[in-house]
């Protein structure tokens, strides 16, 4: 046999054969049906048209769906209406809005953009996720539909170290081959990899990262990565890579890119953890110790020149310590030397070993790549220029952020601002004379009652790790409650909140989700009517929000307008996303609106279906069968009761042998209730005997 042939028989062998088994194999599973979809959006079909939805399992690619990190709802138009201009926001918890994205720079930029585009109709559709980096992005932008998006903003770098397959991640072993990251995620989006996998955890005890609950940025407070691990320089060639295929791949789906680099928090996010060379001797680290305490001295006397003097000898030992670097900065600022504050502000940030901010290599990589672009299909805004101009003589710090980099609404709003500057010049539109901040505020309704929930929630943040290990803790503090305080005085009383949106909304400004925020607060002054109207007005506008079809199921059932609620509910299921909870739930609460217009039938449907297809959601299940029974016994059908009673002794049973009254405690006490409730005393007192013998156990 020639070599030729021996060469072309062994490739068959060894690459062609197993290739076309698992193609085939691939092939079956997907028409059998096991998996499930892990692209960013679904499409779900409403009135006969089609509609992209995003997908809570997306991230489950990445972390377990424990850590419940989910994308923002989007429902919109695979092909939309009139002359629309639809935009995609990528990144991290900073490009999602946090605190609160309903302020975010993605709301400000559709409130510029309408007013500039008078005669379009603007879409932002924010993809951004919390503790995601560009591993992440890369495979939503992949999975992204082809001309979905007109512009595609990317802001993302603060968590290429902390996020998935980065050395200071808490769920993951740290990969150095890129390609063996997006293999590794093809096999988990694959058919066969899910039922692989699948398999696998059933055969091996619970992995206790799979059941991890989200507990912040405390998450990571274990992991540092000092300035010289020699895997950060793995993360950077990550980064450009990936950085480079999202442009790439999001051009060749159709959208203008427009590139950002990342404004973070210099003069007042003091470093998280400093590192001090190894080489240290306990000599030197004693005169280290000694001079940044008498620098200290120095600086609370305000003696800056002699403060500078002190921190500048420690930084001889120890050049790279980024505490050492942020005081020496703060100490030059004071002095006036703002340029020299700037330079030190930067190497804290690039030193600091708690990387949960983009540093200047980060930012480095955006703009190499900008310039290395020729393509008229991508717009670069060098956001970081544009934060220290803001903030000049000084650097950026609490004057546009809450923190270490999430905007507070002024740095939300220069973003938004800059972003539709480059969309603007796009389009040729003017943008010389782009809605002021205050006029943007009022249209977005900012502040709101939910700016004084989610910054509590940022106090609670910043009064734990890894925040408590920075050395100007208290007084980030202090500024977040002192915000809490403005914002409470500005907000004012409740008819005054009204009265400023109504005044809003009478001028053309807000948008649905003012009307949202108005059926509430109407319906906290007790103004039913005016409640109502601010719901259908909103529903009018965007029929697909999920939780105002619940609030208006919600009040016309309380109403008794159960009519009128069925299709609410029957809208907000098409918008659960899969949630099997949120399905249940509404599910068991249409039976019970069936019920109350005396259609029995689609009752016992819907009810019945409960417990049958989401047997895990035992809450549910049993208020199911507890409604039937009811419903059962008030029209006298005895038969029916003993039926549905005998139904959920068999469901409870299966629930047992599955071990959920683990994880529902309520589950012994229920059953005992639905057989009273059946009149069944016997049964009653069965599982009454064996939540006691449960509880001895």
């Amino acid at each position: 046999m020639s070599m030729l042939r021996k060469t072309m028989f062994g490739f068959i062998a060894v690459v062609a054969i197993p290739a076309f088994f698992f193609l085939t194999l691939e092939l079956v599973l997907r028409w059998v049906g096991p998996g499930q979809s892990f692209d960013y959006f679904t499409t779900i079909e409403i009135d006969g048209k089609n509609y992209f939805q995003d997908n809570p399992h997306f991230i489950e690619q990445f972390y377990p769906a424990s850590l419940d990190i989910i994308p923002l709802e989007n429902t919109f138009a695979v092909e939309p209406d009139g002359d629309v201009v639809r935009i995609f926001v990528l990144g991290g918890s900073a490009a999602r809005g946090f605190p609160n994205p309903e302020h975010g720079f993605s709301r400000q930029l559709q409130v510029m953009l309408r007013e500039a585009l008078p005669g379009r109709r603007i879409e932002v559709v924010n993809t951004a996720m919390t503790a995601i980096n560009s591993h992440v992005v890369y495979a939503a932008a992949r999975s992204f539909p082809q001309d979905a998006a007109d512009f595609a903003i990317v802001l993302m770098g603060n968590n290429e170290v902390i996020g998935p397959y980065g050395p200071g991640t808490f769920n993951q072993d740290f990969l150095s081959n890129i390609g063996l990251i997006r293999a590794l995620q093809a096999l988990k989006r694959s058919h066969f990899g899910q039922t692989f996998l699948n398999a696998v955890s059933h055969l091996k005890p619970s992995d206790h990262k799979q059941d991890l609950e989200w507990k912040g940025m405390q998450m990571f407070t274990d992991e540092t990565v000092p300035y010289d691990d020699p895997r950060l320089d793995t993360v950077y060639g990550h980064y450009q890579r990936n950085l480079a295929d999202i442009v790439n791949t999001l051009q060749d789906k159709g959208a203008h890119v427009i590139l950002s680099t990342v404004p973070v928090n210099l003069r007042h996010s003091a470093p998280f953890a400093s590192a001090l060379p190894q080489q240290l001797s306990a000599q030197q680290f004693e005169r280290f110790e000694a001079l940044t305490a008498a620098a200290a001295g120095r600086a609370a006397l305000q003696d800056w020149q002699g403060a500078m003097s002190q921190y500048s000898s420690a930084l001889e030992l120890a050049p790279r310590h980024a505490d050492t670097l942020f005081e020496l900065a703060s100490a030059q600022e004071h002095a006036g030397d703002f340029g020299a504050a700037a330079s030190h502000y930067t190497g804290a940030l690039d030193y600091d070993a708690l990387r949960f901010r983009a540093d200047s290599r980060i930012n480095g990589i955006i703009r190499d790549l900008a310039s290395s672009v020729t393509t008229a299909q991508l717009t670069f805004v060098d956001s970081d220029l544009a934060f220290k101009k803001s903030s000049e003589p000084f650097s950026p710090g609490w004057d546009l952020f809450y923190e270490h980099v999430h905007y507070n609404f002024a740095g939300d709003y220069l973003l938004a601002r800059e972003f539709a500057r480059a969309i603007l010049a796009r389009l040729g539109g003017k943008s010389d004379d782009l809605l002021p901040q205050v006029e943007v505020a009022s249209r977005v309704g900012y502040p709101s009652n939910m700016t004084m929930k989610v910054l509590d929630r940022v106090l609670g943040m910043v009064q734990s790790p890894p925040f408590t290990g920075q050395n100007n803790q208290n007084a980030l503090v202090g500024l977040i409650q002192d915000e809490m305080n403005h914002v409470e005085a500005e907000l004012g009383t409740i008819p005054e909140q009204i009265a400023r949106r109504e005044n809003m909304l009478r001028g053309g400004g807000g948008d649905w989700r003012i009307h949202y925020e108005m059926a509430y607060l109407y319906e906290h002054v007790g103004n039913r009517p005016a409640m109502y109207q601010q719901l259908y007005q909103l529903y009018a506008a965007y029929p697909f929000h999920h939780d105002s079809l619940v609030m208006t199921a919600k009040m016309l059932h309380q109403d008794e307008l159960y009519r009128q609620e069925i299709p609410y509910l029957e809208r907000a299921l098409l918008h659960a996303r899969g949630d099997e909870q949120v399905i249940a739930q509404l599910t068991g609460w249409l039976g019970l609106a069936f019920f109350k217009i005396g259609d029995n039938e689609r009752a016992e449907l819907a009810l019945r279906s409960v417990p049958s297809q989401y047997p895990e959601q035992v809450h549910y299940a049993l208020q199911a069968y507890a409604t039937l029974i009811r419903y059962a016994g008030e029209a006298g059908d005895s038969r029916r009761v003993k039926d549905y009673a005998a139904d959920a002794e068999r469901y409870a049973e299966k629930a047992v042998r599955w071990g959920l009254p683990q994880i529902y405690p309520q589950f012994y006490r229920k059953m005992i209730q639905i057989m009273r409730l059946a009149e069944d005393d016997a049964a009653a007192q069965k599982w009454q005997q064996r939540g006691a013998e449960n509880r001895s156990n």
